[in-house]
């Protein structure tokens, strides 16, 4: 009797045992992954005045090359639909500018440096302050006050706004800081000191880089 009570006790606790382990499962354990995430980072557009180009043209000296933001996060999920994410490393590449170099000729040029705002395909005509093309009264000023010379041009101001800095392919630096009435959308009319240079020029296509 006695040893059927000892076998009877090993047999209760053994099964109890095995309920204490079915009634308290392990928890279950968060699942990690990593995460790369990658952001190009764009490259400006410079440009920079040149003795060594000649008057009107353009040159571009340098491709540019974006740049790269690389993160790398963990991120933690857990068995109650929690997410953790976290910054492990970040590297970063610098992008490459684009540098054009431009000839002087045009309005009175500065020495520092541009970067491209926008480029636009503009029809050109040409004109000079002469008393024969503006007529006897003009008084050979431009809508902004300055005097009318090579290197100022004339726009519609919805396009580009009085004031900025343009260079225009095949004429060279200019500040737009006139209007006419004929000059709507995309026109762009470009002052030369005399007649027969405005007429020489005559009507063309012409690039515009609008400059900050």
């Amino acid at each position: 009797m006695r040893d059927c009570a000892k076998t009877a006790w090993a047999v209760g606790l053994s099964l109890t045992i095995g309920m204490i382990g079915m009634a308290a499962p392990s928890a279950p354990q968060p699942k990690t992954e990593t995460r790369v995430e990658r952001k190009e980072i764009p490259y400006e557009v410079r440009y920079e005045f040149s003795r060594a180009v000649g008057a009107g043209r353009l040159v571009k000296v340098q491709d540019g090359k974006p740049g790269e933001l690389v993160r790398e996060y963990r991120i933690v999920r857990r068995s109650d639909g929690a997410v953790e994410k976290k910054l492990v490393r970040e590297r970063r590449a610098e992008p490459i500018p684009a540098v054009y170099h431009m000839g002087r000729a045009g309005y009175v040029a500065s020495r520092g440096a541009f970067h491209r705002g926008r480029v636009l395909e503009m029809e050109a005509t040409a004109y000079d302050p002469s008393p024969r093309t503006i007529g006897p009264r003009a008084t050979g000023r431009t809508a902004t006050g300055i005097r009318a010379v090579f290197g100022v041009a004339a726009v519609d101001p919805r396009v580009i706004p009085l004031g900025s800095l343009l260079y225009v392919e095949g004429y060279g630096y200019a500040i737009a800081a006139d209007t006419g009435r004929a000059i709507k959308g995309n026109r762009i009319d470009l002052c030369f000191n005399r007649r027969h240079q405005a007429l020489g020029f005559g009507r063309q296509r012409v690039r515009v880089h609008v400059l900050r």
